[in-house]
C-alpha cells in the first residue's frame, strides 16, 4: 500500500488527478483490458452461447482510484475503467444460469453481470456493471443468405463470364495486334487490358510523358496509407498487450505514424495538379465552355463509381459469409451493416458529411472530399480562363481555405491535428470532433487542393514558355532538404502529445491552419522539380518503371486494402499480441494482397468500364457530328 501511495505521489499532478505513466508491474495489477474465452469449443456445445460484452468497473479502493486516474489521460491511454470480454456464457457462467433463459435479455444480463462480478471481486476486489452486449452467437447459428447476397453473386458471375468470353473472343477470333472485332467484347479482353496495365506511360501529347512521376508518388503514398490503416484496423480488435500501444506514444519515431495521416492529403495535390494541367492541354485543342463542368463531373462519377460500388457491395454481402470467430462481427460484420444502411451516401459522394457512416469503408472519406473539391477545381478552370484570372481566383480560394480551417478550430474548439488516442482509434474516431468536422470534410481540405491547382497551372505555363531550370541547379541541396523538412513537419505533430498543459489556443489555431499547406507545398515543389528534371535523385525514384502498374491500380488498392486487413484481423480467435514485427508482417500481407487484388480488379472491371465509357462517348460524338452534317 505504501509503495502504491508513493507511486501516485510521483506520477500524479497535484492539481490534476492524472497518472501519466505506470511501470509494468503496477500496470499488470489492473484487470486485463481485453480477454476472450475459447470460441470454437464453446459453440461445439449444442446449447452454447458466446457473447462479446463491455463492462464498467466500479469500486472504492486504491486500485480503482489508480485505474480511474490512469484512464483520465485519454491522449495516450485506453479507458481501463471499461473492460471488454468475450464470454462463453454456457461454460464460464454456467453456475449462474440456474433456471434462467438466455433468450431473455434481462436473464442474460443478470447471468453475465453476476458471473463477472464474482470474478472481479475474487481477483481484484472490484465490481462491474454490464455496459453493453455487442452481440451473442449461439451454436449452429449462421448468417442467412438474402436477396442482396444473391444479386451480388450474380453480378460477380456476369463479370467473370464477360471477361472469359471477351478474352476467348480476342484470342480466337481477333488476330494478334489487330484492333478489329466487337469493341464491347474486346473491352473485357484480359490480354489486352493486361497490356494496357503494364504499358509505359505515354499519350498523344509528349508533354504527358513528364507526368510519369505520379505513378511512383501514388504508389508510395498508398503504401503509407496501408501502414497507417494497418495499425488502425488492428486496434479495432482485442489485444493482449495494450501497453504496447500506450508505450508507442513515448517513441519519437512513432510520431511519423501518429501524424502520418498528413501524407493522405498528397492525393488531393496529385488530383488537383492533374486536373489543372490536363484541363489546360484540353483547352488548347477544344477551347473552354460551360458544358465541360457537368460533363467533367459525370465522367468522374462514371470512372469512380462502378469499382467503388462493387467493393461496397462485396463488403455488405460477401464478406459477412467469408469468416467467423469471436471478433468477426465486431471487425467485419459492423462494417457490412453500416454499408447496407449508408450505401446511398457513398453513391452521392457525401459520406464524409454523414456522421453515422463512420464504419462503412472509413477511408472513403477521401473519395467524397476529393469529388467535392474536384467540382470546385473544375469550376475554377472553367471560370478563370487566363493566367491573371487564375492567380486571382486561386489566391482568394487559398485565403478562404486558411480562414475556414482557423475558424473551425477556434469556434468549435477542435484539436489542431487528429489526436490518435487509443480509444479514438478503437472507435474509428466516431466521437472525435476534429476528425469529423475538420479532417474529412471537403471544404476544410480546400487549401491543399488549391496548392495542387496552382502547381498544375504553373507546370503548364512553364512548359509552354520553355522555362529552363538548369541555371538553378547549384541550389539542389535546398531541394534535397525537402524530404527531411517534410519529415520534420510530420514530427512536429508530436507537440500535441507532450504530457502536461496543452498548447495555447493561438498556437493550436495557427498550426491547424498551416501544417497541411506547408507539407503539401513541399510536395508541389517536389512534383515541379521532377517534371522539369531539376535533379536526378528524387526523379529516378518516383519515375521507376516498376511503379507504372502499381500507380495505375492504386485506386482499386485504396478501396480493397482494409477489406483484407479486416479479414486478417477479424478471423483471430485469440487477442492479438502486437509487436513491431507483427505489424510489419500484416503490412507486408496487406501490400501483397491489395496490389494483387487491385490488379485483378483493374483488368476485369476498371479497364473494361473505362473502355465502354469511351465507346459510348465516342459513339455519341459521332452521332452528333452526323446530325450536324445533315443539317
Amino acid at each position: 500500500m505504501l509503495g502504491l501511495v508513493l507511486l501516485l505521489v510521483v506520477l500524479v499532478k497535484q492539481n490534476e488527478a492524472v497518472i501519466y505513466s505506470l511501470n509494468e508491474s503496477e500496470y499488470n495489477r489492473m484487470p486485463a483490458l481485453f480477454a476472450l474465452d475459447d470460441y470454437s469449443s464453446c459453440l461445439l456445445d449444442p446449447v452454447g452461447v458466446y457473447c462479446v460484452i463491455d463492462v464498467n468497473l466500479r469500486g472504492d479502493n486504491p486500485l480503482m482510484h489508480m485505474i480511474q486516474e490512469y484512464s483520465d489521460y485519454k491522449v495516450k491511454h485506453y479507458n481501463h475503467t471499461q473492460i471488454h470480454r468475450g464470454v462463453c456464457v454456457t461454460h464460464t457462467c454456467k453456475d449462474y444460469i440456474h433456471n434462467r433463459s438466455l433468450d431473455r435479455p434481462e436473464d442474460l444480463n443478470s447471468v453475465l453481470e453476476g458471473c463477472l462480478n464474482a470474478s472481479l471481486w475474487q481477483n481484484y476486489e472490484l465490481q462491474g456493471n454490464l455496459a453493453n452486449i455487442e452481440y451473442c452467437r449461439k451454436a449452429n447459428e449462421t448468417t442467412k443468405i438474402d436477396l442482396s447476397d444473391v444479386i451480388v453473386t450474380v453480378v460477380y458471375l456476369v463479370i467473370i463470364l464477360l471477361n472469359v468470353v471477351g478474352s476467348f473472343y480476342d484470342v480466337i477470333y481477333c488476330k494478334k495486334g489487330e484492333k478489329s472485332g466487337n469493341a464491347c467484347l474486346l473491352a473485357f479482353s484480359a490480354r489486352r487490358n493486361w497490356k494496357k496495365l503494364v504499358a509505359p506511360n505515354g499519350g498523344p501529347d509528349p508533354r504527358l510523358n513528364r507526368l510519369k512521376l505520379f505513378h511512383g508518388l501514388r504508389t508510395m503514398t498508398m503504401v503509407c496509407v496501408f501502414f497507417s490503416h494497418t495499425v488502425l484496423v488492428m486496434t479495432l480488435t482485442f489485444v493482449d498487450n495494450p501497453l504496447y500501444i500506450e508505450k508507442s506514444y513515448e517513441d519519437p519515431l512513432k510520431y511519423i505514424l501518429l501524424n502520418g495521416s498528413l501524407v493522405t492529403h498528397t492525393f488531393f495535390v496529385m488530383s488537383s495538379f492533374l486536373l489543372a494541367y490536363n484541363f489546360m492541354l484540353h483547352a488548347e485543342k477544344y477551347g473552354v465552355s460551360w458544358i465541360q463542368l457537368p460533363k467533367g463531373i459525370v465522367l468522374r462519377w462514371l470512372r469512380l463509381t462502378p469499382v467503388y460500388m462493387l467493393v461496397l457491395a462485396t463488403i455488405a454481402t460477401v464478406m459477412r459469409h467469408t469468416g467467423s470467430g469471436p471478433l468477426w462481427p465486431l471487425v467485419v460484420g459492423s462494417e457490412a451493416d453500416a454499408c447496407r444502411q449508408y450505401w446511398w451516401a457513398h453513391l452521392l459522394y457525401i459520406n464524409n458529411y454523414i456522421y453515422g457512416d463512420a464504419l462503412c469503408v472509413p477511408q472513403a472519406w477521401y473519395l467524397a472530399a476529393d469529388t467535392q473539391l474536384f467540382c470546385v477545381g473544375l469550376l475554377i478552370c472553367v471560370v478563370a480562363r487566363s493566367a491573371r484570372a487564375q492567380k486571382i481566383a486561386l489566391s482568394l480560394l487559398f485565403t478562404t481555405a486558411l480562414v475556414i480551417a482557423a475558424a473551425h478550430t477556434y469556434f468549435q474548439d477542435l484539436d489542431a491535428v487528429v489526436i490518435q488516442a487509443p480509444e479514438s482509434l478503437r472507435n474509428l474516431y466516431s466521437l472525435d470532433d476534429t476528425f469529423r468536422l475538420l479532417y474529412i470534410r471537403g471544404h476544410t481540405n480546400l487549401s491543399t487542393y488549391t496548392l495542387g491547382l496552382a502547381g498544375g497551372f504553373l507546370a503548364y505555363y512553364w512548359q509552354k514558355d520553355g522555362k529552363e531550370f538548369s541555371k538553378y541547379k547549384r541550389y539542389r541541396i535546398l531541394y534535397w532538404l525537402m524530404f527531411p523538412a517534410g519529415v520534420g513537419v510530420i514530427l512536429s505533430g508530436g507537440l500535441f502529445y507532450v504530457d502536461g498543459s496543452p498548447p495555447s489556443n493561438l498556437f493550436r489555431v495557427v498550426y491547424a491552419m498551416l501544417y497541411k499547406p506547408v507539407f503539401q507545398l513541399l510536395i508541389v515543389i517536389l512534383i515541379l522539380g521532377v517534371v522539369f528534371k531539376f535533379e536526378t535523385v528524387f526523379r529516378r525514384i518516383v519515375e521507376w518503371r516498376a511503379f507504372t502498374w502499381t500507380g495505375r491500380v492504386s485506386y482499386s488498392g485504396f478501396l480493397l486494402h482494409t477489406l483484407f486487413q479486416r479479414g486478417l484481423v477479424g478471423i483471430q480467435t485469440r487477442p492479438t499480441h502486437m509487436t513491431d514485427y507483427y505489424v510489419i508482417t500484416v503490412l507486408t500481407s496487406t501490400i501483397f494482397l491489395s496490389f494483387l487484388g487491385a490488379a485483378m480488379m483493374w483488368v476485369c472491371v476498371e479497364a473494361p468500364v473505362g473502355a465502354l465509357t469511351k465507346l459510348a462517348l465516342a459513339g455519341r460524338a459521332e452521332k452528333t457530328e452526323q446530325e450536324q452534317t445533315k443539317v
